[in-house]
């Protein structure tokens, strides 16, 4: 079914807005060639913590003090940015 010259016009001024407003993604949506976004926050932060733990129990036996620290900052860092991932979905989502 054709379109109205009313739909017609009302699709071609949001798409004059979405230029405007997120050029990147009205490329992407033209070129109609989907784009892999980044790993997902969740898994990410997740392992990034499991690696910080498993780096803390490789330095104790050894008695790296460095390492233990590493494994510590990469812990926090990992448990900060899981936070800050899941702060701003909950303001998207408001």
């Amino acid at each position: 079914m054709p379109l109205s010259e009313r739909e017609r016009k009302a699709l071609e001024q949001l798409e004059r807005e979405l230029f405007i407003q997120d050029p990147e993604l009205a490329r992407q949506l033209e070129s109609g060639v989907p784009v892999r976004g980044p790993v997902q926050p969740r898994i990410r932060d997740v392992m990034a913590a499991a690696v910080g733990v498993m780096v803390i129990l490789l330095a104790i036996p050894f008695n790296i003090f460095p390492l233990a620290l590493a494994g510590v900052l990469l812990t926090v860092h990992a448990l900060l940015a899981h936070r800050s991932y899941k702060n701003e979905a909950s303001s998207r989502l408001r």
